[in-house]
């Protein structure tokens, strides 16, 4: 029997999670709102870091590079 291979996505989901107040409680949904729920909020993407390191490491070489010479 043959193995599915599984497919990787490269989507990004809408990540979605519940809102709160100031106080930390859960926001209600208002029913006087037809398209919009304020029961859940848009989460941020992640902040994207794996660019970061080559690109230091690569701007102090440079660095070093410029002052030797």
């Amino acid at each position: 029997m043959v193995k599915a291979k599984k497919k990787k996505t490269n989507k990004k989901s809408t990540l979605k999670k519940r809102a709160r107040n100031a106080q930390g409680h859960y926001v209600a949904d208002d029913p006087g709102t037809p398209d919009v729920n304020e029961a859940y909020v848009q989460e941020k993407e992640p902040f994207a870091t794996k660019w970061l390191i080559p690109v230091l490491v690569l701007s102090v070489i440079v660095v070093i590079f410029v002052l030797i010479e």
